[in-house]
């Protein structure tokens, strides 16, 4: 399959892709993900607290908890309620797993799992952000 594609068979003209994260505190988050993985903040707001951030063509956006927006009144985001059953998962790909893994551990940041090298191939460990989402860095 090539794609999704609207009822008229062509692809949506998306310009990006993204996800939006919904945090306790938008400020620690942006730092996290700045700080440790790399992403540069793109655009902030104040009421209610929202950040854009991109790294590589990638839009993530982290959303303030609290109460639903005026334009979808039936749905509220909120953080992790589980960090053991998260429901969706980051992937970063990098070079050198071996350097970014030294580097986040010596950074104080919460590693779940040690490098791993699967038997197909690749390595992969895991982290998590201050809102306990968990993050996958992955070497192809």
């Amino acid at each position: 399959m090539t794609g999704q594609k609207m009822a008229s068979g062509k692809r949506i003209p998306a310009t990006r892709v993204g996800v939006i994260l919904t945090t306790k505190d938008v400020s620690v988050s942006t730092e996290f993900y700045a700080e440790h993985l790399g992403f540069d903040v793109e655009a902030t707001f104040d009421e209610p607290p929202y950040v854009i951030l991109q790294r590589n063509g990638m839009r993530l956006s982290l959303n303030q908890a609290g109460p639903a927006a005026g334009d979808l009144p039936a749905f509220a985001m909120s953080p992790l309620a589980t960090p053991a059953t998260p429901p969706l998962m980051l992937v970063i790909e990098v070079t050198d797993i071996d350097d970014v893994f030294a580097g986040l551990v010596a950074a104080g940041v919460t590693i779940e799992s040690a490098v791993f090298r699967p038997p197909w191939g690749g390595a992969r460990f895991f982290i998590s952000d201050p809102d306990g989402y968990v993050i996958e860095i992955e070497q192809l």
